[in-house]
């Protein structure tokens, strides 16, 4: 969905000062990092099996960095890992991207690490960030994951405070990791837009900004899907997935496409792997297409014909995966929704249905799908006999937008206008009074075939609390 500018109200301004200044979040950037050779604070992709890779960036005076990580019993002693660095623009600087891969992490248990860079702790006096291993297969163990959608955006003076709420609060919840749902980082997707801890200003550091995501990904392991914002290289160098994309014999990689419908040929990236978390499986699939070169379809069918004719790579791979993996519970994550009562970023027919990706995951058994793209909450029901319910969950910090014309499937939404600052609701949602009550966040939490799904606002408060027993 297009980003338009980010209208903050005083009392958010006074909640940014506040979350800037205080001094007790341990997941805060620390202030030696903004000085001097931090550009990105660390952050976390790819918990997969006994693997997560930890990513940083500095200035390109850092020739030489490293991680040190061990169990938090062992003060994060015992193994270091090599950094890997490539050298990115943002913005107006030029900037070294580093990785370093963690290996042989025990199942479920904790972990911590540091960052040098040529010798140096890059993390000064901060306590070192901690997380937990992925669980194994057979892991009976509960545990709680996060869902967040279309994020990563700023106003004019380079601020967004409802964005900063909804990560302070994913920050604080007991997710082990984070599922996005596409559209990181307003407009464009750019490494400008992505950002860092330094450079600030009209979609500048909508993502890597110290008040965004340093206070999530030192401890919470993400996985990002495409949207149609930022279908570029981008993506892949801020989100390396390896393990997962190699494990799951995926794709992570720019490929030409041409010529769909009449489009130009371009280079985009196809994105699409699973991962296991526990008994669970999930799913990560590509279902976008830019907003420009439409040729004479338009971004749906567009997404269709690329991705999800019987013939394409993306099909045949999901349906083998899909036969040859037995799972208690699963989940997919794309961008494009299914249903959605958004007028304009409304439901797609051409994934929705029994002869359609729906009717897929449907047949295969997937239990529940999460979208983005439309800027709302949605929670829908199963739309036939062995289809997946599925939730739009577009309220991560991109402008709000309505819902409207409520749909048969519709169990429960709100949106907000800006236009008319009002509040907008379907199914048996009561009706938003603020934005604060629209932006949000999901939980999940996993217990063997019981899942319960718990959104959250930017103020901590939960709603529409649903619990499948599958």
């Amino acid at each position: 969905m297009s980003n338009a500018r980010i209208k903050h109200a005083p009392m958010k301004v006074a909640l940014l000062c506040l979350l800037l200044l205080a001094p007790t979040l341990q997941s805060s950037p620390p202030a030696s990092a903004l000085a001097k050779s931090l550009r990105r604070y660390p952050y976390l992709t790819d918990l997969v099996k006994r693997h997560v890779t930890v990513n940083w960036a500095t200035t390109t005076s850092v020739r030489n960095g490293h991680v040190r990580y061990g169990r938090v019993s062992n003060h994060c002693r015992g193994r270091t890992a090599t950094g890997h660095e490539r050298l990115i623009s943002v913005g107006r600087l030029t900037e070294r991207q580093w990785r370093a891969s963690l290996s042989r992490l025990a199942p479920g248990a904790r972990y911590c690490y540091r960052v040098y860079g040529d010798g140096a702790d890059l993390l000064g006096n901060r306590r070192s960030p901690r997380f937990f291993a992925q669980l194994s297969a057979r892991s009976r163990k509960p545990y709680t994951f996060a869902v967040l959608g279309d994020w990563g955006a700023v106003s004019s003076s380079g601020t967004n405070p409802d964005q900063a709420a909804v990560l302070q609060q994913l920050a604080r919840s007991d997710a082990r990791f984070v599922v996005m749902t596409g559209d990181t980082a307003y407009p464009d997707g750019t490494q400008r837009n992505y950002g860092d801890l330094v450079q600030h200003g009209n979609d500048t550091s909508t993502v890597f900004g110290p008040t965004f995501w340093p206070r999530v990904g030192d401890s919470i392991p993400s996985f990002v899907p495409v949207g149609n914002h930022g279908l570029n290289e981008a993506l892949l160098v801020n989100w390396p997935e390896r393990s997962a994309v190699r494990s799951s014999k995926g794709r992570y990689r720019m490929e030409r496409y041409c010529c769909v419908n009449g489009t130009s040929p371009h280079q985009y990236p196809s994105v699409w792997y699973a991962f296991g978390a526990g008994r669970a499986r999930i799913y990560v699939l590509d279902a976008a297409w830019p907003n420009g070169n439409l040729g004479h379809g338009d971004m749906y069918q567009n997404d269709h014909d690329a991705h999800w004719r019987i013939t394409s790579d993306e099909y045949r791979w999901l349906r083998h995966d899909l036969q040859t993996h037995p799972r208690r519970v699963s989940f997919a994550f794309f961008h494009f929704p299914l249903y959605s009562d958004n007028a304009s970023e409304s439901s797609d027919p051409w994934l929705n249905g029994p002869r359609r990706l729906e009717g897929l995951l449907g047949r295969y058994g997937v239990d529940i799908v999460f979208n983005g793209h439309a800027h709302i909450f949605e929670r829908n029901a199963r739309s036939a006999s062995g289809m997946p319910a599925s939730y739009v969950t577009g309220g991560g910090g991109g402008r709000l937008a309505s819902v409207s014309g409520c749909g048969p499937l519709d169990r429960y939404a709100i949106g907000w206008s800006y236009h008319s600052m009002n509040g907008s609701s379907c199914g048996a949602a009561p009706t938003p009074t603020s934005p604060e009550e629209v932006y949000h966040f999901l939980l999940v939490r996993v217990d063997g075939a019981t899942v319960t799904i718990n959104p959250t606002d930017e103020n901590g408060n939960t709603f529409d609390v649903l619990t499948y027993h599958l």
